[in-house]
């Protein structure tokens, strides 16, 4: 009897300790590729047990290089150590077995290669997650420069991104010769890359234009920015070239003058940009002053019936019946894409288009704190990242941060308001571009 009562006790002993064992089992699941965030923003590293067990007693640490220096510490119920206060956990998910690294006012040097070690006190697992931290840098600008062999060479720099952005170059005839620059790269004390691409030039081609472009670009970031150099060959449309901007430049303070007195006469439209050939003048408009009646029924006699098409509205996008209202959401709508359809930018065009003429609708904007309203090709990119400028068929004004006003122009043109507008009026004249 006591022989049959010992196999017993050490059968059932074996059973609970291997029960243990099993409720104990688990792995640590990470994202399948980097998260992407912008200097400012917050963002969640994610990381998760499965099964789902509760994590609350379990100890979590995350960390980069070294697991002895960990950014954040979570044991006996509590977090025990931070890197700095950015840092943090959600206390409450880790009964969910959620145990993602929240990072706070994410900076630069908060791109690295983080590691999650769970450890239940019998085992512990660990993943790893990539966090890339994205920085717009300046406007690049061109140089030129000579070699000891009187080469002529062209350098397009620009300081403060990350990661390196794509750098392209095109001559006069809109040819890529990216293939024949070279780049290099070097990190100030920010941790910010001074991106630097060299060009050698040929006396046949004249101009050349330095593109810069974010790999992964907010929505409300411009991804190219161009500049513009000369080669030192001299050919009859660089003279040509030459005669027009000195033409231009003389033409320019007659312009000013001009500018004035309208402006003293009380009769500039409000919020219009003009442009010239090659190179533009902006007029900046005051909201207290007024068209002329005359103008003013010019205009009002173009009145259009726009209307927003359905089919191109981003998911986010729901377009009313009557097609006079658009509403954005936060979450995507079940929609059926098509090649009309905005999927990355949240656009909406209208239904109809216009081919000549002169067209006037207007926009009520309510209290918006953000928007876009303008015109755009009917060829326009409808897919992925897009820039909204001429050169890629946008022409709009835009507002930012509840009162920045824009031209979106090749160059963004400020546009000053003393009242912010509730209703805005688009007047578009075909035939005068």
């Amino acid at each position: 009897m006591n022989l049959q009562m010992r196999w017993t006790l050490l059968i059932l002993l074996f059973l609970h300790n291997t029960d243990i064992s099993w409720a104990d089992s688990f792995i640590v699941v990470g994202p399948s590729k980097p998260v992407v965030t912008y200097v400012g923003e917050d963002v969640v590293l994610p990381a998760s047990l499965s099964p789902a067990l509760n994590a609350e007693a379990f100890e979590v640490r995350w960390f980069t290089t070294d697991i002895r220096s960990p950014e954040l510490l979570y044991t006996n119920y509590r977090i025990r150590r931070q890197s700095d206060t950015r840092r943090t956990l959600s206390i409450d998910n880790l009964k969910n077995g959620n145990v993602s690294l929240i990072i706070r006012n994410v900076r630069v040097s908060d791109d690295h290669l983080y590691k999650c070690l769970v450890y239940s006190g019998q085992r512990d697992e660990e993943t790893q997650v990539s966090l890339t931290v994205e920085v717009l840098g300046a406007q690049p600008s061109i140089t030129m420069s000579s070699t000891e062999g009187q080469k002529t060479r062209l350098e397009c720099s620009a300081e403060k991104w990350n990661p390196q952005p794509e750098v392209t170059w095109r001559d006069m005839n809109g040819a890529d010769v990216t293939s024949q620059s070279t780049i290099k790269s070097e990190r100030d004390s920010e941790g910010l890359l001074r991106v630097s691409s060299v060009l050698p030039v040929k006396e046949e081609y004249n101009v050349f234009s330095c593109l810069m472009r974010s790999k992964a670009p907010k929505p409300d970031w411009p991804s190219e920015l161009n500049i513009y150099s000369f080669s030192p060959g001299v050919s009859g449309w660089l003279v040509a070239f030459c005669v027009l901007l000195v033409l231009c430049l003389a033409v320019t303070p007659l312009l000013v003058i001009q500018w004035r007195r309208m402006r003293e006469t009380n009769t500039r439209y409000d919020s219009i940009v003009g442009f010239l050939p090659i190179w533009f003048l902006h007029k900046e408009i005051e909201k207290s002053q007024r068209v002329t009646n005359a103008e003013w029924r010019r205009i009002c006699s173009s009145a259009a019936d726009v209307t927003f098409d359905p089919e191109t509205a981003h998911p986010e996008l729901i377009v009313s019946e009557d097609g006079k209202e658009v509403r954005h959401t936060d979450t995507r709508q079940r929609v059926t894409d098509n090649p009309k359809r905005f999927d990355y930018c949240v656009f909406v065009l209208a239904r109809g288009g216009f081919t000549s003429g002169r067209h006037y609708w207007e926009v009520e904007v309510g209290g918006k704190t953000a928007w876009d309203l303008g015109v755009a090709r009917e060829s326009v990119n409808r897919k992925g990242g897009i820039t909204v400028s001429p050169y890629n068929g946008y022409w709009t004004v835009c507002l930012r941060n509840e009162n920045e006003y824009t031209a979106v122009t090749d160059i963004a043109v400020h546009l000053p308001l003393r009242v912010k507008p509730q209703t805005v009026g688009v007047f578009l004249d075909y035939d005068e571009g």
